[in-house]
């Protein structure tokens, strides 16, 4: 809808005549029946009071999109994003907490072989450990730009 369309949708809507819209906005009622028509457009102050004698926002006076159907879309599109970000963030937190559990496991080994054993740790072991967490950074490094993106 067009301003035009909206000017005389919200003015039946509180059952006014032309007439009596013009009344009380101090214009005459062919200057509301050249805003409705479209030929004309309210000025911004005066579209002010035309907003406020409608008892509607500037926003859904001047909205080429029903107010409601803008409201659901935007309703949606912002619980999507929402429940995009919390994924995002529980799978940052898992990402973390799985380093944390292969630095623990790492670190638990070295002091078994070292302690118990009197063994150095195999570098093949170091280097699976180092390749584990160094992708898992990888992931997190790529989950974390997508939450500031958002």
């Amino acid at each position: 809808m067009a301003l035009h369309d909206n000017i005389k949708k919200f003015r039946e809507e509180k059952n006014l005549t032309q007439q009596q819209l013009a009344d009380k906005l101090y214009v005459s009622r062919q200057t509301v029946c050249r805003w409705e028509n479209g030929s004309r457009c309210p000025d911004l102050i005066t579209a002010k009071k035309l907003a406020l004698e409608l008892d509607v926002s500037m926003d859904e006076l001047i909205s080429d999109e029903d107010v409601n159907d803008m409201q659901v879309n935007y309703g949606i599109w912002k619980s999507e994003r929402i429940k995009d970000k919390k994924h995002l963030q529980t799978l940052q937190k898992k990402i973390l907490d799985f380093i944390q559990i292969v630095g623990a496991v790492f670190l638990a080994i070295t002091i078994l072989l070292r302690v118990q054993l009197d063994m150095r740790v195999p570098v093949w072991c170091t280097i699976i450990c180092f390749i584990i967490v160094a992708v898992a950074f990888l992931c997190n490094f790529i989950v974390s730009k997508k939450l500031r993106e958002m």
